[in-house]
């Protein structure tokens, strides 16, 4: 298992780095991970249907797709929408309080387009079920799965768009390390001194010193990241919590992962990656940790 993880992990790894670096060097932002992440974000959707499916839940999936795609899309538009504005502005702001008041401009647009994104992917689900209605039953239950999929895949998403259209790719890169860190501080932990289980109904193999060993290793790798990119000073308030906050959101992430497979009977979401399951098994982590990354960096990192 480890060495299916290792032969997975490595290429996977160094392939998502030059990515990022190419995307990096391009005038437009994220024109080059986007397509990526759209990719991504489209097979986690088809394993929760079918997950959805094992359990006796059906939503329209051309809705699910067309809402959740949408909505990805919509926020990374607004975001270059955005720059755009900003680099051909005859005055750009000058003082903090000019810069701070056209963050918080861009943040309302922002917020606002992903959340009317949202009102039109609800619209097109009820309008799905309608074009598709028979007869009574079910209706009501499969336009709940068809909303918490767009809520849980769709607008949590965005806050990965939004991270690294707002405030770079380094902050992005350190999110999803110090998530994986965790990730990958809780199995090694776990499997030599696990003895007492964490939630033993939704992952019987999570131990809490496992869970232990995932916190020191995130906050390690915050360390690590915080002083290799010099982010804000590397002061170590803005590490140490910062590592730990996503530690416990991206643990918390993982959980609810679990708690969707463990209702419909499966143990991973696909078979698709060698060593790991699914998509799911890999994003359920990020898509929790994102909002509280996007939030901690906005309001409470010290610059």
């Amino acid at each position: 298992m480890l060495k299916l993880r290792l032969l997975f992990a490595i290429p996977t790894i160094f392939g998502l780095l030059l990515l990022a670096y190419i995307d990096e060097q391009l005038p437009i932002k994220g024109i080059v991970l986007m397509p990526f992440f759209l990719v991504c974000i489209g097979i986690v959707c088809k394993e929760l249907l079918d997950l959805f499916a094992a359990g006796g839940l059906h939503p329209r999936r051309s809705t699910v797709y067309l809402g959740t795609l949408l909505m990805a899309l919509c926020c990374w538009g607004i975001c270059v929408g955005h720059n755009s504005a900003v680099m051909i502005s005859p005055q750009a702001p000058q003082t903090e309080l000019e810069k701070e008041v056209v963050a918080w401009h861009w943040a309302a647009g922002a917020a606002m387009g992903i959340l009317f994104t949202f009102a039109g992917g609800i619209l097109i689900a009820f309008s799905g079920e309608m074009w598709r209605y028979k007869r009574p039953g079910g209706v009501t239950i499969n336009l709940a799965g068809a909303v918490f999929m767009m809520g849980y895949l769709g607008l949590l998403s965005c806050f990965i768009i939004l991270l690294r259209m707002t405030y770079g790719l380094l902050p992005l890169l350190t999110m999803i390390a110090i998530v994986k860190m965790n990730d990958a501080g809780a199995y090694t932990i776990g499997r030599i001194f696990g003895r007492h289980k964490m939630a033993p109904e939704l992952s019987p193999k999570k131990t809490v010193e496992g869970g232990i060993g995932g916190v020191i290793f995130a906050v390690f790798a915050s360390w690590l990241c915080f002083c290799i990119f010099n982010a804000a000073e590397s002061i170590w308030r803005n590490w140490f919590f910062f590592g730990l906050a996503i530690a416990i959101s991206g643990s918390l992430g993982d959980l609810a992962g679990s708690l969707i497979k463990r209702d419909v009977g499966k143990k991973d979401s696909s078979s698709l990656i060698p060593g790991f399951g699914g998509f799911l098994d890999l994003f359920d982590s990020l898509i929790l940790a994102a909002p509280v990354a996007f939030f901690w960096w906005t309001f409470c990192i010290d610059k």
